[in-house]
């Protein structure tokens, strides 16, 4: 039974379905339920009762909830004391990237850390949105730079730069203009991401409100697998500027409207331990506006900060 199990009971308990809880923690439904699924069969007990409507506490689930609660109250001061008594010293750090901020985010920070930081290891992990949300519950994670969703609000927040997500196409296919208007999508065999992203959810609204019929083609949430289709002509894309390879791809902003999405940094609830690690957190958030400001400049991409 680790953290994350108490943390995910207590929300669970809290909106009173997996579902919700789900979309809130940024996991899928299945881990949720898994997970209290392991909990009751490790304490013996049943700890909710699963109706049409959602979840309720057993009366065992009432005392296995407060021992939850009281299970993240003395982590968090254990975080905070920790923190307290720690030096300045810092000889590890851990961040998880989007792969799409991966590909323009990953040379910089580590250049950043061997020249103001020498001898500290640097961890990279990459995921997607609901991962790094898990990972930063888990602990796992001292900085992770994603997108802005409802499941990340409870990290500290910090929104870096807002960017307008583009149709890329194969750069030998037919050629695109610098700009293409949402409705005209429909024309186009997209893939895109499933329905368990963020983006793909803001995607499926916006063709709702404007009555765009989508024709996806394929579903694929691996960036790699994207990028691959893309360039090989056999699918289009929707991802953002910064995750389109110029050397087989060709992109078109998407207007009318635009998709947005804004790119933040997040950090644990109890926040980072000790100066060091906060001050080295601090230099990497400059860091990451700085290249994104860069790219901006470069790609006349309409970066907003």
């Amino acid at each position: 039974m680790n953290l994350a199990a108490w943390h995910y009971l207590i929300r669970v308990a809290e909106q009173g379905s997996l579902s919700n809880a789900a979309a809130v923690l940024g996991v899928t439904q299945s881990a949720l339920s898994r997970s209290v699924r392991d909990m009751e069969a490790e304490l013996d007990v049943p700890i909710f009762h699963r109706n049409g409507r959602g979840v309720s506490l057993t009366e065992d689930g009432k005392i296995v909830l407060e021992a939850a609660r009281s299970v993240a109250a003395i982590v968090s001061d254990l975080c905070s004391t920790l923190e307290a008594n720690n030096g300045t010293d810092t000889k590890e750090i851990t961040v998880g990237l989007l792969p799409s901020t991966a590909k323009l985010l990953a040379v910089p920070l580590m250049t950043k850390l061997r020249e103001d930081f020498p001898g500290t290891r640097m961890q990279i992990v990459e995921g997607s949105t609901g991962h790094l949300v898990e990972w930063l519950t888990d602990g796992r994670l001292d900085l992770a730079v994603t997108n802005v969703s409802t499941a990340i609000r409870r990290f500290n927040p910090e929104p870096v730069v807002s960017h307008n997500l583009h149709l890329a196409a194969a750069r030998d296919g037919p050629q695109l203009g610098p700009r293409i208007p949402f409705r005209e999508l429909a024309s186009y065999p997209l893939v895109i991401q499933s329905r368990s992203h963020s983006t793909r959810r803001e995607i499926d609204h916006i063709a709702a409100e404007q009555g765009v019929r989508l024709n996806i083609a394929v579903e694929a949430d691996s960036l790699t697998a994207i990028s691959q289709l893309v360039s090989g002509g056999l699918a289009y894309g929707l991802i953002p500027h910064f995750a389109v390879d110029l050397h087989t791809m060709q992109s078109a902003m998407v207007i009318e409207p635009s998709i947005e999405r804004t790119i933040c940094l997040a950090t644990p609830v109890a926040g980072a331990r000790g100066k060091g690690l906060r001050h080295m957190i601090s230099c990497f958030r400059t860091e990451i506006r700085d290249v994104y400001k860069q790219f901006a400049e470069q790609a006349g991409d309409g970066l907003g900060s």
